[in-house]
């Protein structure tokens, strides 16, 4: 049923379709053993009272366009373009890439992927599953994590954030000044819908991903993506793994309470399997030949997503994307010897060897 409705309206940009939103192949997430893991010296942190009463503003574009009349459609487009402004524009081109948003045609087709009833009965699906309550909980997470943002980085702005339904095309996608969460990439890999999902275009470790304890991390991982892709300078493997590590310290900062087993999209099985083989994991990436790698197609063996990572000599009974593990526990260790720090300031470090020198892998 989605099948249909996807070919319909999206056009497919399969090379677009990530289900953990990434402006580089970013990383993905699962929850895990939260009382099996150690103080995190980042949840200690207090964040000054004027920026704990920092409101942050929350939108529903779903039930805006669901609940809109479409008599006239122009108006809706009108509407929702003056409430949402470029978000909804980014909507209509690059999630339903439905036409330009300055189109004459783009309301009629607006109408048209609104009255689908396959679209109609996941934005029901939608309602059913993330109530007011579950909605205002996210928003308190989310208002949580974005306060810090605000602490850590002062001088950028805080997104709105926009509940919406992208019809599977983006999980997360930011903007400039919004932060879009599409709750149909929520609804949980046992749900019907879900599971009906094209198995060529959503192969089982994407559905596997699409459950709602993953929502938090992903999104706050696709605005610090967003907002540091100006670091990002491909070299080698090396420089590939220090910035993914650099992305997920920055998101931990956020949002400290979750596991990492949470963080990383991983059950308690492969985080397990991280832990004990990190040793020999360590050896073959730390081979000249592998970490200073500039082909792009090997590099990205270590951080792409899949059921297992691809690289060279790393069994199939591996988590995905150890790279990205890796070069989190990389930064980690650096920070963890340089107190002074600040975040922007390894954000804009550049010497990634430097940032190796402290590190010291699990010899378990």
């Amino acid at each position: 049923m989605p099948k249909l409705a996807a070919r319909q309206f999206i056009g497919r940009k399969l090379e677009k379709i990530m289900m953990r939103y990434s402006i580089f192949l970013l990383i993905l997430f699962i929850a895990s053993c939260k009382g099996c893991e150690p103080d995190k010296t980042l949840q200690k942190v207090e964040i000054p009272n004027e920026i704990q009463a920092l409101r942050v503003n929350f939108k529903r574009l779903d039930t805006d366009l669901f609940s809109s009349d479409f008599g006239q459609p122009d108006n809706v487009c009108q509407q929702l373009y003056r409430k949402y402004g470029e978000f909804f524009c980014r909507f209509i081109e690059n999630d339903l890439t439905l036409a330009s948003c300055e189109s004459d045609s783009v309301c009629v087709l607006l109408k048209t992927f609104v009255g689908n009833q396959d679209i109609k009965s996941t934005h029901q699906e939608i309602n059913r599953i993330f109530d007011v309550d579950k909605i205002s909980s996210y928003e308190d997470q989310l208002s949580d994590a974005f306060r810090k943002w605000s602490y850590y980085f002062p001088d950028s702005l805080v997104p709105s954030i926009v509940f919406y339904q992208s019809a599977w095309n983006n999980n997360i996608h930011p903007s400039d000044s919004a932060l879009g969460i599409s709750l149909d990439c929520y609804l949980g890999s046992k749900n019907t819908i879900t599971k009906k999902l094209d198995p060529e275009i959503f192969p089982q470790y994407k559905k596997d991903n699409m459950n709602e304890s993953y929502l938090v991390a992903d999104a706050v991982k696709g605005w610090v993506a967003y907002k540091s892709k100006k670091y990002y300078n491909p070299k080698d493997l090396l420089n590939e793994m220090i910035f993914y590590g650099k992305l997920m310290y920055v998101t931990e900062a956020l949002v400290p309470d979750l596991p990492d087993s949470t963080m990383m999209s991983w059950k308690s099985n492969q985080q397990t399997w991280a832990e004990e083989n990190e040793w020999s994991v360590w050896k073959e990436i730390a081979n000249e030949k592998v970490m200073f790698q500039q082909k792009p197609f090997e590099i990205n063996k270590w951080f792409t997503d899949g059921p297992f990572t691809g690289a060279t000599n790393i069994p199939q009974d591996s988590p995905p994307q150890l790279g990205i593990w890796l070069g989190w526990k990389i930064v980690r260790q650096y920070m963890e010897s340089s107190p002074k720090t600040t975040l922007q300031m390894l954000l804009e470090e550049t010497d990634s060897q430097k940032i190796l020198s402290s590190f010291k892998p699990n010899r378990k």
